[in-house]
């Protein structure tokens, strides 16, 4: 165990070393300086807080859960918790299916129509099963079930249950691959609300979103004006819209490759997407690396069930495109070069996304210690929405709370989801009157 401690070290001392070097050779440098500095004591401290994470000196209630089942299928899954669940398909202009799943009810709440609906999109490199990683009830999807509401979960273009095309085949061809966050939020989403509308004869939806689910859904109100109305209110979970001063090795990474030849160069070797390969996780050492120690708010027990479900292939150009935006410290469309952008935009230089017409009230939550989201970005993503609609900003109560946090942590229930549970409640009481 110790041995893979100090491969997984190097490792990030090479990426911290890496981003240094590109900040002094003007490689990969940023607009915007880091929220906070990593120096390589950091890493000594990581190990450190590892080692002793049965010390917690900051806790809430922190049960030891049940091993969650490994084998079943996302709609497997749902329905063995008795919950009626089922699976629909949207297909995009642009040729791309997208595979959607349905709660429509439970024993709590069986199924009916008019049921209010809730629309849950995962992050980069997530799928639909992010929000059932928690055991039993605690998963924000079953806990929005419960209570009476209609839960629909995206698996977004690209993710293992939505790789099909029209004629484009994922694994052999890269043209498959051509597409970024925009494309989900502009082609895919008015496409999965329609579907959703119809299916539940409603006329709006709430939208929950984590990290770059919550890009696209910007993204598209940006660009198709006309989606707003299709909404009733968002919450945004460490929204990755504006970026630039991540410190964490994802921001370091993202920053040393966006706009250089090795854009393209990873994109085709890995063709097109960055694969998980959970098993190959042995420690969650590895993911306090990445994300950051949380060790208090991560389940032991649960720890192979939330990877199998938390981590799916990540679009290599959504990589590309939010390191994009992390070098010019922006929420700007994918840079293609100039005369790719003169091509697709009319312009040298990419637009940044226009959130001014944007009519969805929203609340947004963030967490102090998240490495790639900062407070001070997420602050810059609420101040670009309008003031009239933006409705909540939220610090989640937990000092040590990181941006994988949002899905995996024991107590996400009590110091998130409960809250935006409440939200919806009292705004479905005021439309009653």
């Amino acid at each position: 165990m110790k041995n893979v401690y100090i491969i997984f070290l190097f490792i990030f001392i090479v990426i911290s070393i890496f981003s240094n070097c590109s900040a002094l050779f003007k490689f990969g440098r940023r607009k915007c300086a880091p929220y906070r500095t990593v120096s390589l004591l950091n890493y000594f401290e990581l190990l450190g807080a590892i080692k002793n994470r049965q010390n917690p000196q900051e806790s809430l209630v922190v049960p030891i859960l049940p091993r969650a089942k490994l084998k079943l299928s996302t709609l497997e899954e749902i329905k063995s918790k008795g919950y009626n669940a089922s699976t629909h398909i949207i297909l995009s202009k642009d040729g791309y299916y997208t595979t959607v799943d349905r709660i429509s009810g439970g024993i709590l709440s069986p199924p009916r129509k008019g049921k209010q609906a809730v629309l849950l999109f995962h992050g980069l490199g997530g799928i639909g099963s992010n929000w059932i990683i928690q055991p039993g009830s605690r998963n924000l999807a079953f806990l929005l079930a419960d209570a009476g509401y209609e839960v629909w979960l995206a698996n977004g273009r690209g993710s293992s249950r939505s790789m099909k095309h029209t004629h484009l085949n994922a694994n052999r061809d890269i043209s498959y691959w051509s597409f970024s966050f925009e494309e989900m939020g502009t082609e895919d989403l008015p496409l999965i609300a329609d579907l959703i509308l119809q299916k539940t004869g409603t006329n709006q939806i709430y939208y929950v979103c984590h990290s770059l689910g919550c890009g696209l859904f910007l993204a598209g109100l940006s660009e198709k004006p006309e989606l707003n109305k299709k909404f009733k209110a968002s919450f945004l979970l460490a929204p990755g819209a504006y970026f630039g001063s991540g410190y964490g090795p994802v921001a370091n990474l993202g920053l040393l490759v966006a706009g250089t030849p090795l854009e393209d160069i990873l994109n085709r070797i890995f063709m097109g997407r960055f694969r998980a390969q959970p098993e190959y996780i042995q420690s969650p050492a590895v993911l306090y690396a990445i994300f950051g120690v949380d060790s208090y708010q991560l389940n032991q027990t649960n720890f192979r069930n939330a990877l199998e479900k938390g981590f799916d292939n990540s679009v290599a150009r959504s990589f590309f495109h939010g390191g994009q935006n992390i070098k010019s410290c922006s929420f700007r469309r994918y840079d293609h070069g100039r005369r790719g952008n003169l091509k697709k935009y009319g312009k040298t230089e990419p637009q940044t996304y226009n959130l001014d017409g944007m009519t969805v009230p929203t609340y947004i939550f963030y967490g102090e210690s998240d490495n790639l989201l900062t407070p001070w970005d997420v602050k810059r993503t609420r101040d670009a929405i309008p003031s009239k609609y933006m409705r909540g900003f939220y610090r989640v109560e937990w000092s040590q709370f990181n941006h994988l946090d949002f899905i995996t942590a024991n107590d996400a229930d009590v110091l998130v989801y409960n809250r935006i549970l409440n939200i919806m409640t009292k705004l479905d009481l005021e439309n009653t009157h």
